[in-house]
């Protein structure tokens, strides 16, 4: 299986690259514009933080070596979102955060890879499979709710994936009890879709060789 991989990586590694890619700037861009449809309002600031400046006063103030890198990775890359005029205060924002755009980035090259093997498998026999794209398609959408990054100042003062939920309409409070299994749809996505690989690897691997058996010759009486 192994050999199957990456022999369907090397057939077609544009399309590997597009799919990888493609799916991490779609992903932020329909974080967006749920954004705005949800509030009427197109981003008005964007802020790109200075990382090398942050991760430099982070490990000269911390003592601690575990600290520092525990805040550093919390440090945010990218700031999108609106400012209230008013109050001159961000109403809401997406936020790229280097652990949950990691994992963005993991799911994207997970599903690249589902892509090029069913892209292989169909023309190698010319079937597809519904079943496993329907695992890989959930597989991607849990790993993707779960890593939001959104910010609205009327639920939660750090962007957390659980701002969508109260996008749709549940109650804050609800919206804090299911803020712990982030985690958990976060392996589960991660989980069917390496669980569609397989099934696409079973559809390509070659099967191993028959076992091959010595025949006597039979010698037939006149």
């Amino acid at each position: 299986m192994r050999a199957a991989l990456f022999d369907a990586i090397r057939a077609r590694p544009v399309l590997w690259a597009v799919y990888a890619l493609g799916f991490v700037a779609a992903y932020h861009a329909l974080l967006l514009a749920a954004m705005v449809l949800r509030f009427g309002h197109a981003p008005n600031f964007i802020k790109v933080y200075d990382i090398v400046d942050a991760y430099r006063l982070t490990f000269a103030g911390t003592p601690s070596l575990r600290d520092a890198f525990g805040i550093a990775i919390g440090e945010p890359w990218l700031d999108v979102g609106f400012m209230s005029p008013q109050w001159n205060m961000a109403e809401w924002s997406l936020m790229i955060l280097p652990p949950q755009f990691a994992l963005i980035s993991v799911t994207g090259c997970l599903l690249a890879t589902y892509g090029v093997l069913h892209a292989a498998r169909h023309a190698r026999c010319g079937r597809r499979s519904a079943g496993s794209t329907l695992t890989a398609a959930i597989g991607a959408g849990l790993a993707g709710v779960a890593n939001a990054t959104l910010f609205w100042v009327v639920c939660c003062a750090t962007p957390t994936w659980i701002v969508g939920l109260a996008m749709l309409g549940v109650s804050v409070s609800v919206a804090f009890m299911l803020q712990p299994i982030g985690p958990l749809m976060t392996a589960g996505g991660v989980a069917l879709l390496v669980w569609a690989i397989v099934i696409q690897l079973r559809g390509i691997a070659p099967l191993p060789d028959a076992p091959r058996f010595f025949t006597l010759p039979v010698q037939r009486s006149a």
